[in-house]
């Protein structure tokens, strides 16, 4: 059983997810965008730009969500609560950093390093956060608007989604570990 923040990101994904088939309906492909449709220039590309923005959002509240969760299921007092989601509140992003941060507290310190799976190399998760990261702060701030295929929403989405599932595992183990109870 997954934690209540993993559930919640399948409801994010799925928007992903149409946000990807509508591109798609303009590229006929998973490559991009065709050069123009009736005059209207790469017209699938607003549509993998918001799937970008929307993944690496969904990210950042994930991680934000279960790393809660994860502290009411060790009984953080609820000063601890209050100053932990205080934390939380002033560190954004999806990036390693922020995940660093927020794990730490949790018993999970630089927990990017202990992620992984056959196929994805050293460092992957890493750098699935940093190219996450990344381009959404391009495509945010208007630096980047060629810097959204779909091929790429598409490999981000199919690693996040394992990230969390790996994220959600480690989590749990820190609450059984430290409450004999596994929390979901």
């Amino acid at each position: 059983m997954p934690s209540v923040a993993r559930t919640r990101l399948d409801i994010v994904i799925a928007d992903v997810d149409a946000h990807i088939a509508h591109a798609r309906s303009f590229a006929g492909g998973t490559r991009g965008a065709p050069a123009a449709v009736a005059g209207v220039a790469r017209p699938g590309r607003p549509f993998t730009r918001a799937a970008t923005v929307l993944l690496a959002g969904a990210m950042e509240g994930y991680v934000e969500a279960v790393v809660s969760e994860t502290a009411r299921a060790l009984s953080f007092t609820t000063q601890q609560m209050k100053d932990f989601e205080r934390q939380i509140e002033f560190s954004h992003g999806v990036s390693v950093r922020h995940l660093h941060q927020l794990t730490a507290v949790i018993g999970l310190p630089f927990v990017a390093d202990s992620i992984g799976w056959k196929g994805l190399p050293k460092g992957g998760v890493r750098q699935l956060l940093a190219d996450l990261s990344s381009r959404r702060n391009k495509i945010a701030h208007g630096a980047a608007p060629d810097e959204a295929r779909v091929s790429d929403v598409l490999r981000w989405r199919k690693l996040c989604i394992r990230f969390a599932d790996e994220l959600d595992k480690k989590c749990a183990a820190v609450v059984l570990s430290k409450t004999g109870t596994s929390p979901w």
